[in-house]
């Protein structure tokens, strides 16, 4: 769809992490839907996510991010967390929100 964009992360083959994002709307607001693979996964796999996620957005000038994660993953938070200011966090069922205004590319 023209309206989204697929992001993954990849590593010997294998899908270790992948978004969906929503290119930025009138408001410049983004949304993202991540996933991640079960088990124990390489290090640093979340945050090249959240970096890769935080590339898309400040490609489409988003000013505001919401996305929703897998419960349980701190580190991929703590990632996309890092990216942004003014941090809302907040759990629905299975998943964790966090939203926040998206920093510019240093």
């Amino acid at each position: 769809m023209a309206d989204e964009k697929h992001i993954m992360v990849e590593e010997d083959g294998q899908i270790l992490s992948e978004a969906t994002v929503s290119r930025a709307n009138e408001n410049h607001e983004a949304l993202a839907q991540v996933q991640v693979a079960p088990g124990h996964l390489p290090a640093g796999t979340h945050q090249r996510m959240a970096d890769a996620l935080h590339d898309a957005v400040t490609e489409d000038s988003a000013e505001h991010l919401t996305a929703c994660v897998p419960r349980g993953e701190a580190e991929l938070v703590e990632g996309i967390r890092g990216h942004l200011s003014d941090v809302e966090l907040r759990s629905a069922g299975a998943t964790t929100i966090i939203e926040g205004e998206v920093k510019p590319t240093s």
